[in-house]
């Protein structure tokens, strides 16, 4: 072997067949749902919902629950839909009879993501949905928009790439923009979920 053949094996120069990996599952082995043609259907949720994320870039269902799903893609992305019973005589279902919906959405919200957050409601989307951008301590900000429909309430959450924050510009108007395009995702994947 030449001193140039030994270098080049050593900086790894020589041409070799590439390594692919085979392609990962685009769902676990285990499921409470079903997952069929690109469809994820909850087990007790009572939605389902087409794949948010390209298996181009490896998306896939990272878990489930009998009331859910997470996607996540190499991109960052992190897609989550529930689907919940309101209990007949819960104050979610009484506010819900004699407040409404945007009244009885924008309690729960504030219940379970906080006072912090600032709902909006889109009246004319699924017959009143109601969005907002929740954040927690050290994790990224995420979109989040909620329906009712029948007895259950259902709910879309995405959340910003990583780095989004690091290259776009800080200042103010940009950030609305960005938590406004944030917020309206969530929208239209909520918008996605099929229920019975």
């Amino acid at each position: 072997m030449t001193i140039f053949a030994g270098a080049a094996l050593l900086c790894g120069c020589v041409r070799q067949p590439p390594h692919r990996p085979p392609p990962p599952p685009a769902a676990p082995a285990h499921l409470h749902g079903t997952y069929r043609g690109g469809v994820y259907a909850s087990s007790e949720g009572g939605f389902s919902v087409p794949r948010p994320v390209s298996v181009d870039i490896n998306g896939r269902i990272l878990a489930d629950s009998p009331d859910g799903v997470i996607f996540v893609d190499n991109w960052g992305s992190r897609i989550t839909f529930k689907g919940e019973a309101i209990l007949e005589h819960s104050p979610m279902m009484a506010m819900l009879e004699s407040q409404g919906k945007e009244k009885a959405m924008t309690e729960y919200a504030h219940r379970a993501f906080g006072e912090m957050i600032t709902a909006h409601y889109h009246a004319d989307v699924r017959d009143g949905t109601l969005s907002f951008i929740y954040l927690q301590p050290a994790s990224p900000k995420t979109g989040v928009a909620m329906f009712v429909h029948g007895k259950r309430l259902f709910v879309a959450e995405t959340e910003t790439l990583p780095g989004v924050e690091l290259l776009a510009q800080s200042d103010e108007q940009s950030q609305l923009g960005r938590e406004a395009s944030l917020e309206a995702s969530a929208v239209a994947l909520a918008q996605t979920m099929q229920t019975p």
